[in-house]
């Protein structure tokens, strides 16, 4: 690493001047190759362990930034002693007129004079001679100089105070930063075996105190000893038996309350190891939420929590009368003190041995003294409490065998033929089962290999093998001699793409979820021109906190690195991996559910609405206009919910939500006009008299919940609350205001088609269009941008995409009604142009956690897009799930095949007849594989293969063509 890259690493005040200017000549062009980077890598490069020593760790981090707060301190020294000194010359020479004996009329204000040390010399220099004033004047010019010191004082503790907070603050961004990066390098079955919840719970909380005390750890303790020791002297200047008093009981403090805390501290260890577990344990139970809930094992889960919550009260019970018993004593102690300096002060005064002035001055003085010692007896305690909470994180992230993240000098690729060699490899769990037998073969590169076998088996364990998923195996894997197993993370990443059996996405949408394999280019700081202060004070802090550089919101797809040179053909490749999946259609249908929001260009509106004729006309070609019931201004759509009838608009808000529309003042109004809130109440009385009567004795889930929900997303409890209100109600009063609202909002949802409860009849009907009318005429102006009114020559604001091309809704009733139009809608779409962008829409679909928001198919698919879009030159595919859901699983195979022609293929599958023509397969039974190569006229080569796989020759089946290798 160069001189700047050193510097950088440092993170000190003097780099931010040097390196990081307004303008890119002084703030430099630090691409990927530049100095930054290597400075960012460096740790990742070196894998080296976290500090284990607190106070190593902090002054090794920020010993520039201590030393400046801690020479500010020397510097205030001086004036906090003069604080001391001014309130006794005050009392003698002001006051009492001690500057104005022997017949004086004035004295000297504001005369100073330097005095060297004899061993300079002894020189006095007068630096200024003062002025003359009187009694009066005296007294004001040191009360007024008595006020200066103390703003000057207040100056330095907020200066140092300031500083420390934000060095705390710099020092907590570190380490949480270097504990994330530290869990980057754990092997990958560590990672999975530590619980997310702890995790995170220790980076977040666990360490808040930690840096909080990183301010204090140095700063602190010579801060509060210069204040006590200052006002300890001061006090022993003027008496010596004061001060020896004021030293006794310092030091009954400072012995006798550490000893009394130990027990807290013990108590502190307990209360964060409980904590730590009860974030676990929930981490866990939210986990498996709805399995306890299918099981109905909650009440067992709650006692468990609530048992934990029990013991960490009780530590905590403990613990705080542990604490103020420690506190009360030290309050007692500090309080002592003043009791002798009174009794035995004023005993010296009456005797002449102590003059008014300095006993006024020591009683100050002493006011200063028991609060910074009371704050380093606290700061010890929580030395003692950060220190073990440092400890307990860091041993949680020092593993034993990390991971090296990155290449010093970047990710070379392998030549284009090799070897790959597998040496007895072997892999047992943490009870020393089997879970892979020892297993060995060699492959040319590239090359094709079926691995087949039942899910759980060894086939899973080879593929997160050779996937660089399991580090804890024995023997050996070898990629043209080079162990896998040595390899950094970023070169295995660019050299192998992997997928196995279970999909791992990440919230975000699914275009980001594919292109994550590519966000490994660290980018270029600043393209040109100059650096605005935002980004300028980004950097700084980021470079001071020991944080990654690198906006998180720049461009890192590695295009070059994938073979591509923009983003279209990035698209293009994306498109291409997806019809290999046959996954394609559902990323369409998928953007037939986006929204449609502002702002919709001119040229996007135009194309829509013709897409919208187009449905319309090939409707009416093929004779099915009752697929759909368009949207007519004044017609009433059978199709749709009451509430859409009457608004006949997209609502853009929550503020025409069906559940609360009868308490929306403008809507309430328009009901109460049209005369619709007692319809629509007694509607929604017949509705839960009949869903009640039909819900009874079915379980959760059954079918008719979804047909029977109305759109107001209520429980059947709350079914059966309304059903008993109703029996019990006396109809000649009126129904209380929530009981009617509820009311209302379940037949604001009611469809004819749907629900078939008979409700509805035409004079009904008019009624709602009536107010539909009143509603779009007298719609008041702050609610315009709250609904988008339905338009033939409109787009539908806040409506998918589906919805404004339909213009209506699907009929209920007509078989294979959703199907059809889908088919309908997408050649629309294709013939106005739209397809492609209906196609992007579908990629920006939210993915959800697990990709729990993404049809089956496509949460199969992504992972597999991912392992292959950044085109590595070894690709482990599990496909068995994919290709169990599959209409075409022979076919997704043939096109697999096709398009990893020029790479090494592994192809986990589960039938051994999809995995197509292969010329070497491993069969798995378990944990034991067979390695069976299919005869070539060329045997030459697959001799010299079997050969490695058996260590003999097994001639009895040569003639046969086929040989197998058990492991």
């Amino acid at each position: 690493m160069d001189a700047t890259s050193t510097l950088l690493c440092r993170y000190g005040r003097s780099v931010a001047r040097i390196a990081l200017g307004r303008n890119l000549t002084t703030y430099g062009r630090f691409g990927p190759a530049g100095p930054v980077r290597a400075c960012a890598a460096s740790a990742s490069v070196q894998g080296c362990p976290l500090e284990s020593n607190l106070f190593r760790y902090i002054w090794q981090k920020s010993r520039a930034e201590q030393v400046v707060v801690l020479l500010i301190i020397l510097v205030s020294i001086p004036f906090n002693w003069a604080s001391f000194d001014v309130p006794k010359r005050i009392v003698n020479d002001a006051i009492q007129g001690g500057a104005f004996k022997d017949g004086k009329t004035t004295a000297t204000l504001m005369d100073f004079t330097l005095h060297l040390p004899s061993w300079l010399g002894g020189a006095s220099y007068r630096l200024s001679e003062g002025i003359q004033v009187g009694q009066y004047g005296l007294l004001v010019g040191l009360s007024t100089y008595f006020l200066l010191l103390v703003l000057i004082n207040g100056a330095f503790k907020y200066v140092i105070n300031v500083r420390k907070g934000i060095l705390g603050e710099r020092m907590l961004r570190r380490m949480r930063y270097d504990l994330f990066s530290q869990l980057m390098r754990f092997r990958p079955e560590e990672i999975r075996a530590v619980k997310p919840a702890e995790i995170a719970s220790m980076i977040k909380d666990e360490v808040e105190p930690v840096g909080g005390f990183v301010g204090d750890a140095f700063i602190q303790p010579v801060f509060l000893l210069s204040q006590a020791l200052t006002a300890l002297i001061f006090i022993m200047a003027q008496s010596f038996w004061l001060g020896s008093i004021a030293l006794l009981i310092v030091l009954v403090q400072a012995i006798i309350i550490p000893i009394l805390r130990r027990e807290q501290l013990r108590l502190g260890r307990e209360r964060q190891i409980a904590s730590r577990q009860l974030a676990g344990r929930i981490g866990e139970i939210v986990d498996a939420g709805p399995m306890i809930q299918g099981h109905g094992a909650t009440a067992y889960v709650q006692s468990d929590i609530a048992g934990r919550l029990g013991r960490l009260f009780d530590i905590r019970y403990a613990l705080y009368k542990r604490k103020f018993a420690v506190k009360f004593l030290n309050n007692l102690l500090a309080q002592i003190t003043p009791f002798f300096f009174y009794a035995i002060g004023g005993f010296f005064a009456l005797q002449g041995r102590l003059d008014i002035g300095q006993l006024v001055a020591v009683i100050a003085a002493y006011r200063d003294l028991p609060p910074p010692i009371k704050e380093l007896i606290d700061w010890d305690q929580q030395r003692n409490d950060v220190t073990i909470k440092y400890d307990q994180v860091i041993s949680q992230f020092n593993s034993d065998e990390t991971l090296v993240l990155d290449e010093e000098n970047g990710v070379a690729a392998l030549p284009e033929k090799g070897e790959i060699r597998l040496e007895s490899v072997q892999m047992l769990d943490n009870r020393g089962q089997p879970l892979l037998t020892p297993l060995s073969f060699s492959l040319a590169r590239p090359g094709l290999v079926a691995v087949i076998g039942p899910p759980g088996g060894g086939k899973d364990v080879l593929g997160r093998i050779l996937g660089r998923q399991a580090t804890s195996y024995t023997g050996r894997v070898l990629i043209d001699g080079e162990p896998l197993a040595g390899m950094s993370v970023e070169r295995a990443s660019h050299i192998i793409g992997y997928s196995g059996d279970e999909p791992e996405l990440i919230a975000g949408s699914m275009r980001d979820n594919i292109l994550l394999p590519l966000r490994r280019r660290r980018p270029d700081l600043k393209a040109g021109g100059a650096v605005s202060a935002p980004e300028h004070r980004r950097f700084v802090e980021a470079i001071r906190s020991g944080n990654s550089p690198f906006p998180f919101e720049a461009d890192w797809t590695d295009y070059a690195g994938v073979g591509v040179t923009d983003t279209a053909e990035l698209a293009a490749r994306i498109h291409e991996l997806l019809d290999v999946f046959g996954c394609t259609q559902e990323v369409y249908e998928l953007g037939l559910g986006g929204k449609v929001m502002r702002p919709v260009s001119e040229q996007a509106i135009e194309r829509i609405i013709a897409a919208r004729r187009v449905v319309a006309a090939e409707l009416t070609r093929i004779k099915q206009g009752d697929l759909i019931e368009p949207f007519v201004l004044d017609r009433y759509n059978r199709n749709a919910p009451i509430v859409e009838n009457l608004i006949f608009g997209t609502r853009t808000s929550t503020r025409f939500d069906s559940t609360t529309l009868l308490f929306e003042p403008y809507a309430q109004s328009i009901l109460k006009a049209e005369a619709l809130v007692e319809p629509l109440a007694e509607m929604g009385a017949r509705i839960v008299a009949t869903v009640v009567e039909i819900f009874a004795g079915l379980p959760q889930g059954h079918a008719l919940f979804e047909r029977y929900s109305f759109g107001a997303n209520f429980e059947f409890e709350r079914l059966n609350e309304l059903a008993a209100l109703l029996a019990k109600h006396d109809m000649r009063n009126p129904l209380d205001q929530e009981t009617e609202r509820d009311l209302v909002a379940l037949a604001l949802g009611y469809i004819e088609p749907k629900h078939r409860l008979n409700l509805i009849d035409a004079r009904l009907e008019r009624r709602i269009l009536r107010a539909r009318e009143s509603f779009r005429k007298h719609l008041p102006a702050d609610a315009v941008e709250d609904v988008d009114f339905y338009d033939p020559d409109k787009v539908m604001v806040g409506a998918s995409v589906r919805d404004n091309l339909m213009f209506g809704r699907i009929g209920y009733g007509v078989p294979d009604a959703a199907r059809k139009v889908g088919e309908i809608v997408l050649q629309a779409l294709a013939r106005s142009g739209l397809g492609e962008a209906l196609y992007r829409l579908g990629l920006d679909t939210e993915s959800g956690i697990r990709g729990r928001f993404l049809p089956v198919r496509l949460r199969q698919a992504v992972p597999l897009v991912q392992a292959l879009v950044k085109a590595p030159q070894i690709a482990v595919l599990d496909i068995s799930s994919l290709l169990a859901i599959s209409d075409e699983p022979r076919e997704i195979v043939a096109r697999l095949h096709s398009y990893c022609a020029g790479m090494t293929l592994f192809l986990l599958v589960g039938d051994a007849n999809l995995a197509g023509e292969v010329p070497l397969r491993v069969l798995f039974h378990g944990a034991t594989g067979t390695v069976e190569a299919l005869g070539r006229p060329d045997a030459a080569n697959d001799r010299a293969s079997r050969l490695e796989s058996t260590g003999r020759e097994d001639t009895g089946r040569e003639n046969t063509g086929r040989m197998e290798a058990r492991s």
